[in-house]
């Protein structure tokens, strides 16, 4: 009776043990990693469809050309200067905010400036300062997609 009983409970206390390892997993081939990774790359595809691409950018956009500094005039030294100030502003504010909020308002100021941008009653230099909007916005939004794909 003793011995009965002592391999019972040696049974028990080993199928126990086997299961809490997912050990009985393993054996019928489904491996935790496999289910991770394709979590992971399901909750990649899903978070970051909607992100900007060059295909969002204005049909008669170009990147500016970035000039030598002598042949700026006053006018783009101080939208330089002022999209400087911009782009402190941005990133000083991205990182205050949750990721979701932060990715939100990327594509808001995106979509702000491309509305300004396609208007055709603005000047050169508002054009050549909402491009380089949108193309901070960009970055930023293509940065916080890189940063945070290693989290999930």
């Amino acid at each position: 009776m003793k011995k009965l009983l002592f391999s019972s409970m040696l049974l028990a206390s080993a199928f126990a043990v086997l299961g809490g390892m997912n050990a009985l997993h393993e054996i019928n081939g489904i491996g935790d990693t496999e289910k991770i990774e394709q979590n992971i790359s399901n909750n990649y595809s899903a978070k970051y469809k909607d992100c900007i691409s060059q295909t969002d950018f204005p049909q008669n956009y170009q990147f500016p050309v970035d000039l030598p500094s002598s042949k700026r005039d006053w006018n783009t030294l101080k939208v330089d200067a002022s999209l400087k100030r911009y782009g402190q502003t941005l990133d000083s504010t991205i990182r205050n905010l949750n990721s979701i909020d932060a990715h939100n308002f990327i594509h808001q100021e995106f979509q702000r400036s491309k509305a300004i941008f396609q208007n055709k009653d603005i000047s050169d230099i508002r054009k050549y300062y909402h491009c380089e909007i949108m193309r901070m916005c960009y970055d930023s939004d293509r940065f916080m997609n890189l940063g945070s794909a290693g989290q999930l």
